[in-house]
């Protein structure tokens, strides 16, 4: 049977969920089964004709054989017992999306109070900063390049003010 999701691509307790979202959804859409994990097909109606119950069933399961390929075996056994792809789906969802904002409080915080140390080179303070913008992308939080450069500004000690001022003088900041 075909797998859809490489090993280090299926959803675990540390994964990235963003990335797995956007692959699962990407995966579905091209099985043509998207529309159940996004509410629009939940249940076949009563009085429709036996292949239309059918195609609803085998679409159902696909979808959730998607999901399914696409779980770590501790998460598997967490959602295994739902049987609807878009029960399972949210309750991934909303388990990692409630961390997810944890982590992007957390790591806001720390961008907001990144301050360049005295032993602390201008390159490593960037790098450092630069860090934690890319792991709230990973969490799919984007922080603008403008931000950021004010944010590593605030950061730099006093000896750097007259740098500061040039820069904020000469708008480089619009």
């Amino acid at each position: 049977m075909t797998s859809f999701f490489k090993s280090d691509e299926k959803l675990g307790h540390s994964s990235n969920f963003v990335a797995w979202k956007v692959r699962l959804e990407i995966i579905a859409d091209n099985n043509d089964v998207l529309k159940y994990i996004q509410g629009k097909l939940l249940e076949s109606p009563e009085n429709a004709s036996a292949t239309t119950k059918n195609n609803h069933k085998k679409g159902e399961l696909k979808e959730r054989k998607i999901i399914a390929d696409g779980l770590q075996d501790n998460l598997l056994a967490y959602v295994g017992n739902l049987r609807r792809s878009k029960d399972m789906y949210d309750k991934i969802a909303d388990m990692y999306e409630v961390n997810n904002l944890n982590e992007i409080i957390s790591l806001k915080d720390q961008l907001k109070e990144a301050k360049m140390n005295k032993w602390e080179s201008v390159q490593s303070n960037i790098m450092r900063i630069s860090h934690l913008r890319d792991q709230l992308q990973r969490v799919g939080e984007f922080v603008p390049n403008r931000e950021l450069v004010i944010m590593t500004l605030r950061g730099l000690p006093p000896i750097w003010e007259t740098c500061i001022t040039i820069i904020r003088n000469n708008n480089f900041l619009r």
